[in-house]
This record gives C-alpha cells, sequence and structure tokens, in this order.
C-alpha cells in the first residue's frame, strides 16, 4: 500500500494529476497534432538542442505579432517564455510568448513565428544575432521627446526577442531591418525598451523595443556584416566561411518508443543529416550511444540501432537518458521512462 501512494499519490487530487500527466506521456507523440520536426534552438551556438515534444494546434495570424500558434507539453518538459524552437520542417523559427503550468498535468502556450535575424554589435566587439518578431509599431511612441519640434511618423516597429543579457546593449543603437539579401540600406534606431511588460519570473521573459526609421550612413553602416556603427577596430571581419561539409552542421534525431516497458525488449534507431536535411550514412559517422545512469540496462547495440531491455520492477517509473555521442560532446539524446 506504502509503495501504490508514493506512485499514485497521496491524496485523490494527487492521484489524479499523476494518472493525467502519465497519460499524456504515453499518448503525446500519437496524437496527429504532435510535431516531431520542432526541436529548441540554440541561439548562442546557432544550433538545434532537443527535441521539443510538443503538440501544435490553431495556427492563425494576428496583427499584433503575425503568425502564431498554440503548444501543449508535458509536465516533465516545461517550455519558458523567451525561448526559441526551430521547425526542420520548413525551416522556420518560433519565440514561444507565453506558457502556462495547467494543473500541474502539462505546460501549454503560444509561440509567435520570427520573421527577422536581426544583427548587432557588443561594445566589445563581438557581434550577435537573435531571431526577432517585428511588427507595425505605428500605435506607440517612438520613446524620444524634444522641446520645439513634433516628430509625426508611423514608421516605427515593435522588435521582441528571448531574455539574454547581449540584449540590454541593443536600446540606442542603430540596426538594419531590410530583408534584402545584399546591400542593406534601411536602419532604425532603437529608442525605447520595455524589459518589465514581458517579464513572468521563473516562466521566463521577453525583451520588446520599439524602433524608428532613421539615416543609412555609408561610411559607419557595413552592409556585408549587416551590422551598423561597425566597430572595425575591436573586431576583425569574420573569415570567409569554408565550404560546408557533412559533418560541419551534423544533425542527428533518436526515434523509437519513449516509454520502455519492464521485461520488453526495445529498438531506438539514429538517423544523421545534415542542415539542408539531406541523409548521411551512419557508416561516414564516428558516434557512440550512451545511457546517462546505471540502471543494469541489456544493451545491444549495432549499425546505427541500439536494444535495450531492463527486468527490475522496482526501476517502474524512473526515467534516463539515451545519448549520442560524437568527439566527447552530446549531439543529441532521448529521455525514456519504464513503465510497468
Amino acid at each position: 500500500m506504502k509503495e501504490r501512494i508514493k506512485h499514485s499519490g497521496s491524496t485523490a487530487r494527487e492521484e489524479m494529476i499523476i494518472d493525467g500527466q502519465n497519460l499524456l506521456k504515453e499518448e503525446l507523440e500519437h496524437d496527429s497534432s504532435y510535431s516531431p520536426t520542432m526541436y529548441f534552438w540554440n541561439p548562442v551556438l546557432g544550433c538545434d538542442d532537443r527535441p521539443a515534444k510538443v503538440r501544435i494546434y490553431k495556427r492563425k495570424y494576428s496583427s499584433l505579432n503575425g503568425n502564431y500558434q498554440n503548444f501543449l507539453t508535458t509536465y516533465d518538459n516545461p517550455i519558458k517564455i523567451g525561448e526559441y524552437l526551430h521547425d526542420t520542417k520548413d525551416d522556420t523559427y518560433w519565440l514561444i510568448y507565453n506558457s502556462f503550468n495547467v494543473n500541474d498535468v502539462h505546460y501549454e502556450g503560444k509561440m509567435i513565428q520570427c520573421n527577422y535575424l536581426l544583427k548587432w554589435q557588443l561594445a566589445n566587439g563581438e557581434i550577435i544575432e537573435r531571431y526577432s518578431n517585428i511588427v507595425s509599431a505605428s500605435k506607440y511612441d517612438v520613446g524620444e521627446t524634444g522641446n520645439s519640434t513634433l516628430v509625426l511618423s508611423s514608421n516605427n516597429y515593435t522588435i521582441l526577442i528571448g531574455y539574454c543579457e547581449e540584449g540590454f546593449e541593443l536600446e540606442g543603437k542603430r540596426v538594419f531591418i531590410d530583408m534584402k539579401p545584399t546591400k542593406p540600406t534601411k536602419v532604425f534606431k532603437i529608442t525605447r525598451s520595455d524589459d518589465v511588460l514581458y517579464n513572468s519570473g521563473n516562466m521566463g521573459s521577453l525583451l520588446s523595443f520599439i524602433a524608428d526609421k532613421t539615416e543609412f550612413n555609408p561610411n559607419d553602416d557595413n552592409q556585408e556584416l549587416r551590422i551598423c556603427d561597425y566597430n572595425k577596430n575591436t573586431t576583425p571581419l569574420p573569415p570567409t566561411p569554408p565550404e560546408p561539409d557533412e559533418t560541419t552542421d551534423l544533425r542527428c534525431v533518436i526515434s523509437g518508443n519513449t516509454n520502455l516497458k519492464n521485461g520488453y525488449k526495445r529498438p531506438y534507431i539514429v538517423k544523421f543529416t545534415d542542415k539542408n536535411k539531406n541523409d548521411i550514412s551512419w557508416r561516414d559517422v564516428d558516434f557512440k550511444w550512451n545511457i546517462v545512469g546505471d540502471l543494469g540496462l541489456v544493451v545491444n547495440s549495432y549499425e546505427n540501432k541500439i536494444d535495450l531491455l531492463v527486468d527490475n520492477e522496482d526501476l517502474i517509473g524512473s526515467s534516463f537518458l539515451l545519448q549520442i555521442i560524437i568527439i566527447g560532446k552530446v549531439l543529441a539524446e532521448f529521455e525514456i521512462t519504464i513503465i510497468e
């Protein structure tokens, strides 16, 4: 009885919550709204991090934030405001706009589509880039005051990015906001920041800015790097990137059942692709499997597959991570829960 209470909860409410969590874990990936192509995006490293494991629904457009869609995920996979997701199916980037813990059973919220890659330079010369959501801000003031001049303008934007320390240096800077792939000329000045309005405490936060149209300066604005007021004394021009090869932008996905039934063997497979989603043979990749946590699993790995078996009732309800390691780094990981 004590073991049952520990696993199922000490009250009827706790038992219902745990049942709801387990049911969603079991059925999440079987729903037609589940998105297997959605990954957490690491904006600092500029690469996919891990599978997002979300259901997507209610895709719409609004004049406030442009394209948006709602998401739902399990309680053990909290998605916080200001995080980025990358949908590899259509190569779109999404910014988490709000997220709520729903009765300790799951998380749900709203993500907005990023429509521009914003670039700016820090005081030390480092160049920063963040995917951003940019919409018209003509209904807001531009954040500037004057004694004798009244400026009327509707050519300004609201910019939203995920919270980051580098974003605090944006206020007062001039940035390119121009979709032309070469020789951009449309320059905007960041005139106001709202870093409190979108603060949600431990659930994350966004940084919001107002940008007003200003003049392009051909002497100081670097069109090639898309950096305004480029400080060439502290940061040399970056080297020309080498021709891409299969390992430079290597990505991999582990597939299989997220639940490992006690006493039953389950197979898991890893597939490799480059950044353009072209398949790469596992024979050309020096990788190895890794299991985080010594759970006494029976393991049999071969080719790009691995079979896992556990036969221990004491481990029911616990979970572990199955990883792909390349050159000492974790390229992908997959959480597996042991069930009855």
